[in-house]
């Protein structure tokens, strides 16, 4: 059995490996690399997965994902620069599909015995979303 808790995040990021030349980040980043920066509001969706408890009747509580992934998602990225105001993000380009890989040990560490991430979706637009099936996949 899955359940699922989507929630929203406004953050600040600029996509450029300064291993890379402006022109090479331009190329492979486009707009996104603007010296600037530039930002999205984010809906991120955590879905988790286990057994329905025979005495609660529940894969686990909606309120307790929620509050998992508020304080430990949400709080420490929302209206902040991903590039330079997240200690967990330091030295990674901070692509969807990269903050997908971060959020994922930071989630898991905090799920109950028995409840595991089943996948975790980033969507910045209308048009785009990333989702992850966690290291295995």
């Amino acid at each position: 059995m899955q359940i699922s808790y989507q929630t929203e995040f406004c953050a600040a990021y600029r996509l450029y490996r300064d291993d890379w030349t402006l022109e090479k980040n331009r190329e492979v980043y486009g707009i996104c690399a603007s010296p600037n920066g530039h930002g999205h509001s984010y809906a991120f969706t955590t879905t988790v997965k286990g057994a329905v408890d025979a005495e609660t009747s529940m894969v686990m509580d909606y309120a307790a994902l929620m509050r998992i992934v508020d304080a430990k998602i949400v709080q420490a990225v929302d209206h902040l620069n991903l590039n330079l105001d997240i200690d967990f993000l330091q030295g990674i380009v901070p692509t969807s599909e990269n903050l997908l890989i971060a959020f994922w040990p930071i989630i898991a560490a905090e799920l109950p015995d028995g409840v595991e991430i089943a996948s975790l979706c980033l969507q910045e637009s209308r048009d785009f979303r990333c989702e992850y099936f966690g290291p295995k996949s």
